[in-house]
This record gives C-alpha cells, structure tokens and sequence, in this order.
C-alpha cells in the first residue's frame, strides 16, 4: 500500500466527512500525528506523545497533499 492510501485510512480512523475529530482512541491519534510529522516536520501537528492533535494543521495538511496528488 502506498504512503497516501496509509495516511487517508489513519486519517479516517481519526476524523468524520465534516473533520470532527471521532473517539478513536489517543493511539490512533498519536499515530496521525507522527505521520504527519514525518512528511512536514516543520509544523506543529500536535504531540506525539500525549496524542494532543493541531487539528487546524493536520486538516490543513490533509487538504494540501490531496490537492497536490
């Protein structure tokens, strides 16, 4: 599987169609979080550790690299 196809399912795992943020689990977010940083290291998706997301960047994020494909 390539890396999008990755990151969307994460992605959907943590957010609804609308961007809310669903009861996933602080793992799945962790995991969001880190994917995101792997990729644009420079902006702040949050703390990997606490799983405590920058949800405006992380959507912000999902709708740039979309967009870009």
């Amino acid at each position: 599987m390539e890396k999008l196809e990755i990151f969307k399912e994460q992605f959907e795992k943590v957010f609804d169609e609308d961007g809310n943020v669903k009861a996933c689990g602080r793992e799945a977010c962790k995991e969001l979080i880190n994917m995101c940083k792997v990729q644009d290291s420079q902006t702040d998706f949050g703390d990997p550790m606490t799983g405590m997301m920058n949800v405006k960047n992380i959507l912000l994020f999902r709708k740039k690299i979309f967009l870009e494909k």
